[in-house]
């Protein structure tokens, strides 16, 4: 595990938690103004996987969760999932590593060692803005034309970065 080198273990269990919790984490409301509106504070500039984090984290710190989720558009369901994965995939962690400690980076102001992390461990799900079509990328590994998704926090982000880390290609 990369993240015990970049002392950001917590940080990307979470985000692996949320990932393979197999559900939505940010709603599209009826009021789609309002539900983007309301996830704004939550969502990170630098990308999903930080705005998962980020939502997950804020999320798990109010006391009555449920209602948060319902205020900020997020899908309550899937966050409690992610916890429960997370829970587990710690204890594994402690377990087969024998670490004593899961490490954190320290939160938001240190979220760059996560970056960092993830562009490490995710190297081969990378891409390259096409210079021509700047709307387009290019992944580095197999040379595939592909584009931000429009839920994405970097698809409204100008200028659009120059280089992405994905999790996954939605071929539609």
């Amino acid at each position: 595990l990369l993240s015990f080198d970049f002392e950001c273990t917590a940080e990307i269990l979470t985000i692996v938690a949320l990932l393979s919790a197999d559900a939505q984490v940010f709603l599209n409301s009826k009021k789609s103004r309002d539900g983007a509106q309301a996830a704004k504070p939550i969502q990170h500039e630098d990308g999903d996987h930080l705005s998962l984090l980020s939502a997950f984290t804020q999320w798990k710190k109010q006391e009555q969760r449920k209602a948060y989720a319902r205020e900020h558009s997020l899908n309550h369901a899937a966050l409690e999932k992610a916890a429960h994965i997370r829970s587990q995939l710690k204890d594994l962690v402690q377990q087969a590593w024998g670490a004593k400690q899961i490490s954190s980076c320290g939160g938001p102001k240190n979220y760059v060692s996560v970056r960092r992390c993830l562009l490490k461990g995710l190297f081969t799900q990378t891409a390259r803005r096409d210079e021509v079509n700047q709307h387009s990328y290019q992944t580095l590994l197999s040379r595939q034309v592909v584009k931000l998704h429009p839920s994405s926090v970097l698809h409204r982000r100008q200028p659009p970065p120059p280089c992405v880390v994905y999790s996954d290609i939605v071929t539609t």
